[in-house]
């Protein structure tokens, strides 16, 4: 292997870095795979959080297919396997863990294609889960395709598009945050040990039923498997002739869900006749679920050795030691919108439409100071990411079940929440809804409608209508902007001030004296409220290993402030600041050949987040190295 010194004349703190074996993906079968990874350095660390957990062991198999959670397995349609793993078992899943819900209840599973379409489209599962939300089986019409709005493929032009406000505000609640990936691999003890914690208890986290789900990309169109061998050990448990990996194909094609693991199932894998020999790796496996059906392998489930925990072999039939990190999805737990705008319009060619919604404190304003895009409207409707011209001549609401193209406008909402975060929505704020048209675009349209759903006031959503003329509004075209805007007034409901973390401990000062009676706070964590301090508090202790986003808001009796949002980092105990003067560091397998010159610089890159009141400022350091020619 080739090694690369670095002589380094300052001090530095440095994590691990790691070198993959190259791999390649079959696109064509898994169109929305990604090699880009989050890190949660969080799931590293095993949080007790409860006495159930501090009291507990981790057992030695477990497995969350068995439990009231899981949703049916299914056979996917068309190459939607990334949302078949992701949003089909994943998301379903962890909704019903939290909340607690019948996993077999249509009401409470998710379908693929209702982000599966949008793959093309600029958007997909990822935005989706964190942005839109996802509505239920029964209210999209099927697991998969929808009995109501269609059955076509991501790549085609005209596939259906849901209509009507309340099936999108549905799906607004149900969210997750940014999927996160282990930071170390299944090919490590550390990734293992956190991976099966995860399987077991969502590490440590007591406001689940049951353990988590984990993600991962494989190479399975030309897998074999075979039945695990009799061993006294094996028979026992009663998995003798189940069926295992016997080896993964040489490219990735597909993605499968972890849904538990087993320390006990003895292999064979270096064939010398001894089974169970924990030098060789030969104990353990992961339970892995597929997407093709209950027909496949053990009724749609599959054992794999911890020693084949990756992604592909090699031609050679070796195992390519390209080890998983695997993907995780977090619920954003209790959410529910607070602000959300409700739309109603028609545009004759769809594709040609990237949709924004933005916000000011200056009701002057003629532009927002803050935008957020809308998912599933960017450029999407065409099947090849908006990029086809002149577009095709498709309607919003595209072609439905009965085989029709429907002209009828599109009614449909998206969550403002998020947009509106940082600013103080006591006060008057100014909206913005905004249509921007591709330079080649030759369609027509008009918004009909559009309001600003206010839910903090009024539970069942005050209602505040944009000034919009019996006519509608037209949409411009050829590159041109539409924009509509509205003020809606203030809460009239002060939110905490100068919220801030230090040393453990959340602090703030009270809200700014309205004619309103302050009756307490309210702690949120990822959406959870987790403590409720009393009107005279100015201090909340956060647990020990607390990370994420905390947030604060005040109660005046049954009205709430919006809520002010602080983000807690993850201690990193591990990290080590060693001096390397008059010293250096090698660094192996960085590079494939020799160079003679290399540089090398590093890059603080700032995050500045605010609230009412108060401004956080983290940073991050990233490395850089290149060599060859000119360095």
């Amino acid at each position: 292997m080739k090694t690369i010194t670095i002589k380094l004349l300052f001090g530095a703190c440095f994590a691990s870095f790691s070198s993959l074996s190259a791999q390649t993906v079959d696109r064509a079968k898994y169109p929305d795979y990604t090699d880009k990874r989050n890190p949660d350095y969080a799931l590293m660390q095993r949080h007790t959080l409860g006495v159930r957990n501090a009291m507990s062991v981790r057992p030695d198999h477990v497995n969350n297919a068995e439990t009231r959670f899981f949703p049916p397995v299914f056979n996917q349609d068309g190459g939607s396997c990334g949302s078949a793993s992701r949003i089909g078992y994943m998301f379903s899943y962890e909704m019903n863990a939290f909340r607690n819900l019948d996993g077999t209840n249509p009401q409470n599973y998710y379908p693929t294609h209702f982000v599966w379409l949008l793959t093309n489209g600029n958007s997909g599962k990822d935005a989706f889960v964190q942005h839109v939300g996802v509505p239920s089986a029964e209210t999209y019409g099927g697991q998969t395709y929808s009995k109501l709005f269609g059955n076509q493929e991501e790549t085609q032009n005209d596939f259906g598009w849901m209509t009507g406000y309340d099936k999108w505000y549905e799906a607004m609640f149900n969210r997750m945050l940014k999927p996160a990936n282990f930071p170390e691999s299944t090919g490590t003890d550390a990734g293992r040990e956190a991976l099966k914690n995860w399987l077991w208890n969502h590490n440590g986290d007591e406001s689940f039923q049951s353990g988590g789900l984990a993600g991962v990309g494989v190479a399975a169109g030309t897998m074999t498997c075979k039945a695990i061998d009799s061993t006294p050990t094996n028979d026992k448990l009663g998995v003798t002739g189940m069926k295992c990996v016997d080896k993964w194909g040489t490219g990735v094609d597909h993605a499968l869900t972890i849904v538990g693991y087993d320390d006990r199932i003895e292999f064979d894998i270096n064939g010398n006749g001894i089974y169970g020999e924990e030098t060789a790796d030969e104990r353990g496996a992961w339970i892995l679920v597929n997407s093709w059906g209950n027909e496949w392998q053990n009724g749609g489930f599959v054992y794999c050795p911890y020693a084949y925990g990756g992604s592909h072999f090699n031609k050679d039939g070796s195992f390519s030691n390209h080890w998983w990190y695997p993907e995780i999805y977090k619920v954003r737990k209790n959410y529910k919108p607070q602000r959300t705008i409700k739309l109603k319009m028609d545009y004759t060619r769809r594709s040609e439409l990237y949709l924004m919604a933005g916000v000011s404190a200056d009701l002057k304003a003629t532009n927002p100071d803050k935008t957020q895009a809308l998912d599933h409207f960017k450029y999407a409707g065409d099947g090849n990411n908006g990029n086809t011209v002149p577009a095709p001549e498709i309607p919003m609401l595209g072609r439905w079940v009965d085989g029709k193209l429907h002209t009828e406008p599109m009614e449909f909402g998206y969550d403002l929440t998020d947009l509106s975060d940082g600013y103080d929505a006591n006060e008057p704020l100014k909206y913005f809804f905004i249509i921007n048209t591709k330079s080649t675009a030759e369609g027509s349209g008009h918004i009909y409608d559009a309001s600003i759903i206010d839910y903090v006031q009024d539970s069942l959503g005050l209602e505040i209508p944009f000034d919009i003329d019996t006519n509608g509004v037209n949409i411009q075209n050829k590159g041109k902007q539409t924009i509509i805007s509205l003020i809606v007034p203030g809460r009239g409901v002060a939110a905490p001030q100068n919220v801030a973390v230090d040393g453990g401990v959340l602090k703030w000062m009270s809200p700014k004296k309205t004619n309103l009676s302050l009756t307490g706070y309210e702690i949120i964590h990822e959406g959870e409220i987790v403590s409720t301090p009393d009107a005279d508090a100015e201090s909340y202790a956060l647990p020990e290993g607390a990370s994420g986003t905390y947030g604060i808001r005040a109660v005046y009796g049954n009205k709430r402030s919006n809520a002010v949002n602080v983000n807690v980092y993850a201690s990193t105990a591990n990290n080590k600041c060693i001096k390397l003067l008059h010293s250096g560091l090698t660094l192996p397998g960085v590079f494939d050949s020799k160079y003679n010159k290399a540089t090398i610089y590093r890059r603080l890159e700032p995050e500045c987040r605010s609230g009412v009141g108060n401004i956080h400022v983290s940073c991050q350091c990233k490395w850089f190295i290149y060599c060859g020619l000119g360095h």
